[in-house]
């Protein structure tokens, strides 16, 4: 490997060249447990969220990878014995959906194969593309001790599943029973509420009137969105203080085209502004009218099947349930009991698979008593034993937990772990881990296995423990004592339900411990338009694509640099020009102290014994080494601060700034010029060591943000092995000496000399290649000691020599002016501009100000504006005069300067 780098970066070899395979093949993101158990070392544990094996990589991929990355890279070069745990979830509907598809193609459905047979067309598909989203995120380059990937179907994971299950049954926690859940009438099968998409829908709402039985020529009319289901009424309710319907309470009503008297209750679930306030109670199909049955003891009936068609014995059987929906309210307004039809705009369910409208459906399930678990569970987020980043999500956790429901866990597929459940010949349920057991239990070998499968979430919940390798068969094992629980989980926040509080249970209720520590919410990634990303609008830019185009460090920089905490995320592939920018940056600077390097050190061997002796003190520091250390050390105080407060997007700027201003504009200029006037060998070598050893620290700090390229210059600064990597290597800590080192500061006054001398060439139009005068007069001894041993430097960086003057001088004619900090300078001008060029160009400056400021006042003394304008309107105007006077005035000071 040569000593300096290659001209121009090229993300496409750096990439290549330290590609997870690299890594991966060099065990650098291996943990251990005896590392942890036998030699003391401080365990970090993350999960990742197991992507779907159906799944390819997007943008929230990439910024919740890239933060488990920061995470878990920055903690394990702190010293920590740092594991992150990775793996796919088998996604139950998700793949058979993509299985059934593809069978459909060749005119194959599930049925005709059987279960068995089907089951080794999922596994075969899995085998082939279930792994593409991991080798996507190997391109990120993620760094997972990829040796303890787990599947949430491989057998570990499956066993632990069962023993969960029949613990949960014996413990009185799983039970059967009939409730009403959402269902797929495409796919089949019952849904979790995570598995439903909420869209808006136009419907019509339907006013439809009800006779009263034992009162002749009186209705009571009711407003629905699905007539279909009327046909399943078996109550209409009203609100207990609805004085409307006081006397109709007890009264019986007929159904419309069924015929069946259903009785009027009072119920404090009726919204009496809705509609009518009168509401059909049709508890097959909705779940608040199930609970309203429930608490009046009324029938439960039902009209629509399975596959969302009719199956009632009115003559609409077979209808598609839409399809019924328009038959029905033509049958009602030939009947005389439709009343009226309006539009109306509501949120409804959809399959997310399927994209068809859900049916809330009444069926037998398998379901979970959630609030035995929930009370701990709540607790421990309460107490802030879990604490989550930001915050505020405490408060939707603690109402999700407060109206817990039960939680059905079966589903009604093939693909995913099958219920551990078998029947008698006479119906009885014998739950055990195992057909064996099963069988022994039973007292004979005729049993059934229960068809339905378990709710994707019933393993994923277990994921803390399953990555560790918990069977549930024996409760402990060295991975689980050293890394359980893990410390930080990163996250999108819609799923701090259905899987966050989840696993949060599972973890107290099997280990009594919880599994994790901290939570991090990712932000919502939008479009530069502010909407979500999506496949349907076309603005969900391909990653592997940004990545190809940018770089995967540009990509992953940017979007943390630009995802604060708690706040959404507005991203343009453009953006990624900003990453690259910074990476091609690190890249120049990095080759010219690379360069220097060559020029004071006789080679690259030389260079390194040097480096085995450097430290920042051992040599003479000038003022603008000892304040690039004090700013250097700042950076890593403000740097490590953000990381305690899980402030992952400041930690990009943080570095991004100092690097960029601090670092290249002003230490590496001082650098080249400090070089050019330093006589001495050692004086050289330890300014470039200097350079380097800054140049290393913030490397080390990007790295856990940009692993590629700052393990390419890593590699760069020292001959070292492949085998090595920065991965490895120690964080920088600051010291407090530097960033109290008050002679630092001395550095500081220059910088704003600088600063100001190259405003004063700007605002006068001096042109670059013309040495200027500049006048420094200083009062104290101090400052000129400082500006003297600088001057080199201001010269350099200004383009003006320096003389520096004792006490207070006057102004020399035509002179520009400034003062800083109780320094005064002074520029004369003459022979440097065309006075009479510029005092025109001054004074139509000052015409066209003066006439906005004009403009501005008379807007702002017009009473009908002052009165009509909203506040904040009037105090931007204000604002804008307040400058425009500020603009005159220095404006006319420059004026005055040229005309003295």
């Amino acid at each position: 490997m040569s000593a300096n780098l290659e001209k121009t970066y090229n993300h496409h070899d750096v990439e290549r060249r330290w590609c997870s395979a690299h890594w991966e093949r060099e065990g650098i993101y291996e943990a251990e447990s005896f590392r942890v158990l036998d030699e003391g070392r401080e365990p970090y544990t993350v999960l990742m969220p197991p992507p779907n094996v159906t799944g390819s990589l997007t943008l929230g991929h990439v910024l919740n990878h890239t933060l488990q990355d920061i995470f878990i890279r920055y903690q394990r070069m702190s010293g920590k014995e740092a594991l992150w745990l990775p793996g796919t979830d088998h996604a139950g509907i998700a793949t058979q959906t993509v299985v059934e598809r593809k069978l459909r193609e060749k005119g194959i459905s599930r049925y005709d194969l059987g279960r068995k047979e089907f089951l080794e067309h999922v596994w075969k598909w899995r085998d082939e593309y279930g792994g593409l989203i991991l080798k996507q995120l190997r391109k990120l380059g993620i760094s997972c001790d990829w040796r303890r990937n787990l599947f949430t179907m491989d057998e570990r994971a499956s066993r632990a599943v069962r023993h969960t299950f029949v613990t949960l049954y014996r413990d009185g926690l799983i039970y059967r029973g009939k409730r009403i859940i959402n269902w797929c009438p495409v796919s089949q099968t019952a849904l979790s509420d995570e598995e439903v998409i909420m869209k808006p829908r136009k419907d019509k709402l339907v006013y439809v009137r009800y006779q009263l039985a034992n009162r002749p020529g009186e209705y009571i009319t009711v407003a629905t969105v699905r007539p279909e289901t009327i046909l399943a009424d078996v109550a209409i309710a009203v609100n207990p203080d609805d004085p409307r319907y006081a006397d109709l309470i007890g009264e019986l009503a007929i159904v419309p085209v069924a015929g069946r008297h259903v009785p009027v209750i009072a119920d404090d679930y009726v919204d009496k502004e809705f509609g009518t306030g009168a509401l059909k109670i049709t508890p097959a199909h909705d779940p608040n009218d199930f609970d309203v049955a429930g608490r009046h003891n009324l029938p439960v009936l039902s009209v629509v099947g399975r596959d969302g068609k009719m199956i009632d014995d009115f003559g609409y059987a077979g209808l598609d349930r839409f399809d019924a929906r328009e038959k029905i309210i033509e049958d009602l307004e030939k009947r005389g009991n439709l009343v009226k039809v309006e539009e109306y705009e509501h949120n409804v369910g959809y399959s997310e698979r399927a994209g068809v409208v859900v049916e809330p459906y009444l069926s037998e399930q398998w379901f979970v008593k959630m609030k035995p678990l929930a009370e701990k569970a709540l607790q421990v987020v309460n107490d802030g034993e879990i604490r989550f980043h930001p915050s505020h999500w405490i408060s939707t956790y603690r109402h999700w937990m407060e109206n817990i429901r039960d939680w059905c866990i079966s589903r009604q597929l093939w693909w995913g772990h099958r219920i551990p459940a078998w029947y008698d010949e006479d119906g009885k349920i014998w739950v055990a881990e195992s057909y064996e057991e099963a069988c022994h239990l039973a007292g004979t070998d005729k049993l059934i296995q229960d068809d339905d499968v378990l709710d994707t979430w019933f393993s994923s919940w277990l994921w803390p423990l399953t990555t560790l390798g918990w069977t549930g068969e024996h409760d402990d094992n060295e991975d689980l004592r050293a890394f359980y629980p893990t410390e930080t989980l990163v996250t999108a926040p819609d799923i701090i339900f259905f899987w966050v509080a989840r696993m949060i249970m599972a973890g107290l209720y099997f280990k009594d411990k919880v599994p994790f520590r901290d939570v991090y919410f990712t932000s919502i990634i939008r479009d530069m338009k502010g909407r979500k990303l999506s496949k349907s609008l076309g603005n969900s830019p391909d990653p592997l694509k940004v990545m190809d185009t940018y770089g995967t460090d540009a990509l992953r920089f940017t979007i943390v640099y630009i995802a604060p905490l708690g706040q959404d995320v507005l991203f343009g592939e453009e953006k990624c020009e900003f990453g690259r920018n910074f990476a091609t940056k690190i890249w120049n600077a990095s080759r010219l102290v690379f360069m220097q390097r060559e020029k004071v050190f006789d080679s690259i061997d030389g260079f390194v014994e040097a480096s085995l002796r450097f430290t920042p003190e051992a040599g003479a520091l000038s003022d603008a080494q000892r304040w690039i250390l004090g700013r250097y050390h700042e950076m890593l105080s403000a740097y490590h601060k953000a990381f305690t407060q899980f402030r992952m997007n400041d930690i990009t700027r943080i570095v991004y700034d100092f690097f960029r201003s601090d670092y290249c504009d002003w230490y590496l200029e001082t650098l080249k010029i400090e070089l050019a006037e330093e006589t001495g060998e050692a004086g050289k070598q330890h300014a470039v060591s200097l350079a380097v050893y800054l140049l290393e620290g913030v490397l080390k700090a990007l790295h856990p943000v940009m692993p590629f390229i700052t393990e390419e210059i890593w590699h760069h600064i020292l001959q070292r092995q492949t085998s090595e990597s920065i991965a490895l290597s120690a964080m920088p800590q600051s010291d407090d000496y530097w960033t109290g080192d008050e002679k630092a500061h001395g550095f500081t006054a220059v910088q704003k000399v600088v600063s100001e001398a190259r405003s004063l060439r700007a605002v006068f139009g001096v042109p670059h290649d013309m040495k200027a005068s500049l006048i420094i007069s200083s009062p104290e001894e101090s400052a000129r000691r400082i500006f003297a041993a600088n001057a080199p430097i201001v010269t350099q960086m200004t383009g003006c020599t320096v003389d520096i003057s004792e006490g207070t001088l006057q102004r020399p004619p035509h002179s520009a002016s400034s003062v800083i900090d109780g320094n005064e300078l002074f520029m004369p001008l003459e022979g440097l501009i065309s006075f009479d060029k510029e005092i025109a160009r001054l004074e139509k400056e000052l015409g066209n100000v003066s006439s906005y400021v004009k403009r501005m006042e008379k807007k702002l003394s017009n009473k009908g504006f002052v009165d009509n304008a909203p506040g904040e309107v009037i105090e931007g105007e204000q604002r804008k005069l307040e400058e425009a006077k500020s603009n005159l005035e220095k404006l006319q000071a420059n004026l005055n300067v040229l005309c003295d």
